[in-house]
């Protein structure tokens, strides 16, 4: 089992694994082999994903944190396998940062001294420090704060109060992940191992698939850059990943599919309420992004040397003259075309190799940036998914 974990550092699923090994002595094993520090997972809905993990190198990790009762329990929660230092205000973490040189930093946001912001640009705008991982657990509010944290280059952004396993299942898979250093945005489940999730549940008439898109994101990016369209993206995934959690979706998963754009699936009730949240949620959160750019003094207009004014940034229309404001668009993607498919393909099980392409996935997956493929296997039928190249 940990050779075939092993053999994909980007994370296997736990469906598939059950789909190769014993159910019965499936959960004993992985649980065998988390606490030896062979492999971490991360669970978002109803998703549980498995990650290979290095074993023997000891990473640093420095906590930040004023109140020494959460700093010591952020030190309990991490566990054993890491060198630790504390600090408890701005000026001592600065002076840490030098001289015990951490992996990873477990930030506040407000510390006495130099606050948690000032500290993480500090971190990510040198050379000699960009490098380490900068994970905020805050109190403050994640509305104002969280998107400038990512602007500032936070690698993720934890709420307290926060679950003791949480913080310590990211420590582990930041830290010690196998292959490529871990992404919490890339590392959602992409097309191949949602499609794997669809296909589970697709005859469930209760289950459904949306898609979330971020408009107006490409002007956003020519306006602004990309570093900060890249943050606005992490902020929508953090947003939906959060939700997913806070309603404990059973039967659920979360896909990234490029280009600011994500998939919700799950119960029609459990996914509709999902949405509708991570809508509203990034709706009270656009005033801040823009505030955060200073957009009355900074964004000109077309080259003309006029500058926008917040009606035009805020309006809903869009003509050369104006900025359309960035917004979440949420669509739910009928399953009546997949099933469709689905059942041509049963029904000639011989075929030799049916495979069944859409030209335009905005009927399947809503999207333009990823392709779908629908194949007829000796075990049934299958789905599965590539980003298209333009």
């Amino acid at each position: 089992m940990l050779d075939h974990i092993e053999a994909k550092p980007e994370g296997v699923s736990e469906r598939e694994l059950a789909s190769k090994f014993s159910g019965s002595d499936l959960g004993v094993a992985l649980g065998k082999l988390r606490e030896n520090g062979a492999v971490e997972k991360r669970t978002i809905g109803g998703v549980i994903t498995w990650y290979p993990l290095f074993k023997d190198s000891i990473k640093k990790v420095l906590i930040v944190e004023d109140d020494q009762n959460i700093n010591n329990l952020m030190k309990v929660s991490l566990g054993k396998g890491y060198e630790i230092a504390q600090a408890f205000d701005g000026n001592e973490a600065i002076e840490k940062l030098g001289s015990f040189k951490p992996d990873l930093v477990l930030l506040d946001l407000m510390l006495p001294g130099p606050n948690g912001i000032e500290i993480c640009n500090r971190i990510k705008s040198d050379d000699a420090l960009k490098h380490m991982v900068v994970i905020i657990v805050s109190a403050a509010d994640e509305r104002r704060n969280r998107f400038v944290t990512f602007r500032h280059g936070a690698d993720y952004y934890i709420k307290k109060p926060f679950e003791p396993k949480v913080l310590r299942s990211f420590a582990n898979i930041f830290l010690r992940k196998k292959g490529k250093r871990f992404d919490p945005l890339v590392d959602l489940p992409d097309t191949e191992r949602l499609s794997k999730e669809v296909e589970h549940a697709v005859s469930d008439d209760d289950f459904e698939v949306n898609n979330l898109s971020i408009a107006a994101l490409d002007e956003f990016r020519k306006v602004y850059g990309e570093p900060e369209a890249n943050a606005v993206t992490r902020l929508v995934s953090q947003i939906i990943q959060d939700k997913v959690r806070a309603w404990g979706a059973g039967k659920g998963a979360v896909g990234y599919i490029g280009n600011g754009e994500f998939i919700v699936c799950g119960g029609k009730n459990e996914s509709s309420i999902i949405v509708n949240d991570v809508v509203a949620e990034f709706e009270r959160v656009v005033p801040f992004i823009y505030q955060a750019k200073d957009v009355l003094g900074a964004v000109k207009k077309g080259g003309e040397g006029g500058q926008l004014d917040l009606s035009e940034i805020f309006g809903s229309s869009y003509d050369k003259g104006a900025l359309r404001r960035i917004s979440l668009k949420a669509e739910v993607i009928p399953l009546k075309r997949i099933m469709e498919k689905r059942g041509e393909i049963q029904k000639k099980p011989r075929k030799s190799m049916a495979d069944y392409t859409l030209a335009e996935l905005q009927e399947i997956l809503g999207s333009d940036t990823v392709d779908l493929t629908i194949k007829a296997t000796p075990d049934g039928v299958s789905l599965s998914g590539g980003k298209t190249r333009k």
